[in-house]
């Protein structure tokens, strides 16, 4: 079923109301696509499967040869493995992706040291995970991480923090836990008479008319810790200099 939003609103607008969404594919539009060139290796690591990988299409326009890595096999999907233990060799991607993976997997110092393997000496990591999501995907849900935490994890794994940014502040995380709140409705056990008119209800003024005043709102946000997650730029240290060289 098609949302109010959709209906009414303008493609780019309504997908700015996908308010974590938007956070996450933003901040790769504006650091990562910009820094993808013909012959460099781009790997997807926790990719999923089409059609969610929505910036697929975007990243081949680059021109750079783009790798996808994910526990599932399927559409979309070119290696089928567990990212803390992907069968690359040492050194050889450009850059890697990990957006709104660490949270599902078991041991994230792992899968951070593994994500710093496979990048080249000055490549880049952009890796983007929630601080403040409710459970999801279970039960493949095991962590929300803080930026101080994540800080922890990327000097362990050897990586040198370039960028750190929230995904949005407390207005834009108001209006993802409304977001939240209507598909909790959708979900309850409410009997079928209540629900539909508090569905509706629900979808109108939460997934709608308030959500859109909140976005407006948040770039007022001047210290936004208390947000919905952390987008992350990380850079491999280059090789130390060969003696003699």
């Amino acid at each position: 079923m098609n949302s109010l939003g959709s209906l009414l609103l303008p493609k780019s607008l309504h997908e700015r109301m996908q308010v974590e969404r938007w956070h996450v594919h933003d901040f790769i539009r504006r650091e990562a696509l910009p820094l993808m060139k013909p012959g460099m290796k781009v790997l997807d690591a926790g990719s999923g499967k089409l059609p969610e990988q929505y910036l697929r299409g975007e990243i081949l326009d680059t021109g750079a040869t783009l790798h996808t890595c994910d526990l599932n096999f399927g559409p979309g999907v070119d290696y089928e493995a567990d990212v803390s233990a992907m069968p690359f060799d040492d050194g050889c991607y450009d850059i890697v992706l990990n957006t709104q993976v660490l949270e599902h997997v078991k041991d994230p110092g792992r899968v951070c040291k593994e994500l710093a393997r496979v990048l080249k000496p000055g490549g880049l990591l952009f890796l983007t995970t929630p601080q403040s999501s409710p459970l999801h995907n279970l039960p493949w849900n095991f962590f929300n991480f803080t930026n101080l935490g994540l800080g922890l994890l990327m000097d362990a794994a050897g990586l040198e923090r370039v960028k750190v940014q929230p995904q949005g502040g407390h207005f834009a995380l108001l209006a993802f836990e409304l977001h939240w709140t209507v598909r909790e409705i959708r979900r309850s056990s409410m009997p079928p008479l209540l629900k539909a008119p508090l569905q509706l209800a629900a979808q109108a003024l939460f997934g709608f008319a308030l959500k859109l005043p909140l976005i407006w709102l948040d770039r007022f946000d001047r210290d936004p810790l208390n947000t919905m997650g952390w987008n992350l730029m990380c850079r491999k240290p280059d090789a130390p200099a060969t003696p003699g060289a």
